[in-house]
C-alpha cells in the first residue's frame, strides 16, 4: 500500500499492532481529513469500537463509505471496507438497526471487489 504509507501512517500502524488506539488515532485523524484512505479505513474502525476514540458509528460508516466507493483495488481496501459496513449492518451498532439488506448488498459489493468469503 505505498501509495498511502506516509512515515505518519506507518507509524499508526504501528501503533494499531501494538494496541495504542489513542495514539495510533492521533496519527489518523490528520491523514484522514487530508484525504488517505488507508487512513480513513483504520479511523473507521476504531470509530466503530470505540477504541481509542469515542465510540462514533455514524462517522466510522461515512469513512468507510467514503473509502468503499473509490472502489481501490490495492491492498483489497475498499473491498475491506464493503466488508466492515455489511458486518455493521449485521450487527447493528448503537444508534445504527441491523439491516440485512444493506449487510449483503456490501457483503457482496466486497466479493466483486476480490475478497473471498
Amino acid at each position: 500500500m505505498a501509495n498511502f504509507d506516509s512515515p505518519q501512517m506507518l507509524k499508526a500502524i504501528e501503533e494499531l499492532e501494538k494496541s495504542n488506539y489513542s495514539a495510533a488515532a492521533e496519527l489518523l485523524v490528520p491523514l484522514a481529513e487530508a484525504g488517505n484512505p488507508r487512513a480513513q479505513c483504520n479511523l473507521a474502525t476504531l470509530y466503530s469500537a470505540g477504541w481509542g476514540v469515542k465510540l462514533n458509528p455514524k462517522k466510522a460508516i461515512d469513512l468507510y463509505r467514503a473509502v468503499a466507493e473509490q472502489n481501490i483495488a490495492e491492498g483489497l481496501l475498499s473491498a475491506i471496507a464493503w466488508n466492515n459496513l455489511a458486518t455493521i449492518y449485521i450487527t447493528g451498532l448503537p444508534g445504527i438497526e441491523p439491516d440485512p439488506r444493506k449487510a449483503q448488498e456490501y457483503r457482496s459489493l466486497a466479493r466483486d471487489l476480490g475478497l473471498g468469503m
